[in-house]
């Protein structure tokens, strides 16, 4: 691939770059058309096993799960009409996994500074699609993976099958490493592209699915949902409207990251959404971090930044690490509260992923030094509830977040305001340098708080007066406060008290709403 560079070769894995070398080229004549040589593919195939299979490092990652993925898609080409496609769809996408599992287990995973450099100078080049031999061009690619559950994903596909229009989209079908009968499922849906995994390999299945992808955009649907009429041309709505959009929820139930609602019971589910769509259309809140059951994603955009981090094997915050790389490439992630999609919940992750929160949190944290959890990382629904407690008559409103981390809280506010027609001047300053990345891109002005917060308060914006103010840091001063307000200007507060020099509008739990005199 263009760009691409393997800095940490070992001498056992430049061993293994010609093989791998000849099984790509071999690959992409298959892809082409052109016959391949199998039995030379195989014994490549079986050298690159000799050298890894005895080594440590690769005993904890997806590499001999991959290798068994890579053997069975071999043997599948030796008995199927389709060699072109199923080497484009799965051959080569499964190659460039398995070699990237080797690289980055076996080279970089033992080493924090490799790790670093590696994430900040190879893992973009190293994840972007590339499928030379794909020649046609569809507007959507749609993705749904599936791990057993065939019943679930009957509903899922069929959903889909039924809701959207096809004709400018491409259905690949992934069977994760399905022990029902899901596989042969999947092989009877009429023009869908069938993608096997004999072993489920965590992470993997995300990066297959993109290099594997020839849509202007990816969208990816979890096989515990139900999607409902026009939900991939709402969602794409928002992508194309919305400056920077990196990708597009629905409301969902048994979602949390406050994405959900209560159920709609499935009997009414069809009227629901469409009333749900025409009472809410348009409404998309920019948020700092979004848990895509369902998600619209711009592929351009991942090309610049790549999707699923093989880091975060048990496939725990690896929504929250792409959140973060979007935040701090500029790009917006939207949850488009004017679409219901039906998710019983977790069916297949539910069981497989709750007990790695602890350890994918960790990864997290190690990757990135904060903790996905960490200050802003979600809006409280206390703070969303004292919003309409303000009375803004102006149109232009310039707002001032303090401390408040990852900024979920700031979008949410912006959020409403333009919901409420007005004109937004946002201003951040936090102690912490480290949330820089994730709210500098999206505000009109940012003031890193060396000096202390109640300091910063005091000079930060020059002479600006703020019509609102949010603060996430308890503690501070109101005679502060109230010198950077405007008369009836607002302070939005977490476990603080001004009462001293505010007036209180209303108070919710630990949240309250503070009001300068006219």
């Amino acid at each position: 691939m263009e760009g691409m560079t393997f800095r940490w070769q070992t001498d056992w894995f430049q061993d293994c770059m010609p093989l791998f070398s000849c099984l790509l080229e071999g690959a992409e004549r298959i892809a082409a058309g052109n016959a391949g040589d199998f039995g030379k593919m195989g014994d490549w195939l079986g050298q690159i096993a000799e050298i890894c299979d005895p080594l440590e490092e690769l005993k904890n990652c997806h590499y001999a799960g991959q290798m068994k993925n890579v053997r069975a898609v071999l043997l599948d080409l030796t008995q199927t009409d389709q060699k072109a496609e199923l080497a484009s769809y799965t051959l080569l996408p499964f190659l460039w996994e398995l070699r990237e599992e080797i690289y980055f287990w076996g080279c970089v995973a033992e080493d924090g500074g490799k790790r670093k450099a590696y994430w900040q100078e190879e893992f973009v080049s190293h994840h972007r699609r590339v499928n030379p031999r794909r020649i046609e061009q569809k507007k959507v690619t749609i993705f749904i993976p599936a791990c057993n559950h065939l019943d679930y994903t009957k509903q899922c596909v069929e959903s889909v099958l039924r809701h959207t229009d096809l004709r400018e989209c491409e259905l690949l079908l992934l069977d994760h490493g399905s022990r029902d009968e899901t596989a042969a499922y999947f092989h009877t849906i009429p023009n869908a592209k069938v993608i096997r995994f004999r072993e489920n390999v965590g992470m993997l299945m995300f990066s297959v699915a993109f290099r594997a992808c020839c849509g202007r955009y990816l969208a990816f649907v979890s096989n515990d949902t139900i999607v409902t009429e026009g939900w991939l041309s709402h969602l794409l709505d928002c992508l194309e409207r919305e400056e920077n959009a990196l990708s597009a929820t629905p409301v969902t139930p048994f979602t949390s990251n406050c994405q959900g609602i209560a159920p709609c019971p499935l009997e009414g589910l069809e009227d629901f959404a469409k009333e749900f769509y025409e009472k809410r259309k348009g409404n998309w809140h920019h948020r700092a971090r979004i848990m895509p059951v369902i998600g619209v994603y711009d592929v351009e955009k991942l090309d610049k930044m790549g999707f699923g981090d093989r880091w975060f094997q048990t496939m725990e915050f690896w929504d929250d690490d792409v959140s973060l790389r979007a935040r701090r490439k500029g790009f917006r992630q939207f949850l488009c509260t004017d679409v219901y999609c039906h998710h019983f919940g977790s069916v297949t992750g539910g069981v497989a992923w709750g007990h790695t929160l602890a350890a994918g949190r960790e990864l997290f944290l190690q990757k990135h030094g904060v903790d996905a959890w960490g200050q802003g990382f979600c809006r409280s629904e206390d703070m969303m509830a004292l919003l309409p407690e303000m009375e803004l008559p102006e149109t232009s409103i310039s707002f001032l977040a303090v401390d408040c981390g990852f900024g979920d809280s700031i979008f949410e506010v912006q959020n409403y305001l333009k919901e409420q027609g007005k004109q937004v001047q946002t201003y951040a300053l936090s102690e912490a340098e480290g949330y820089r990345g994730d709210v500098f891109p999206f505000v009109q002005g940012w003031h890193t708080a060396v000096e202390g917060t109640a300091a910063a308060l005091t000079n930060a914006f020059a002479e600006r007066r703020f019509s609102l103010i949010l603060t996430e840091k308890g503690g501070l001063s109101g005679e502060i406060l109230a010198e950077r307000l405007v008369s009836g200007g607002y302070v939005l507060a977490m476990d603080s008290d001004f009462s001293s020099v505010l007036s209180l509008r209303k108070k919710r739990n630990h949240w309250s709403l503070w009001q300068k005199p006219i």
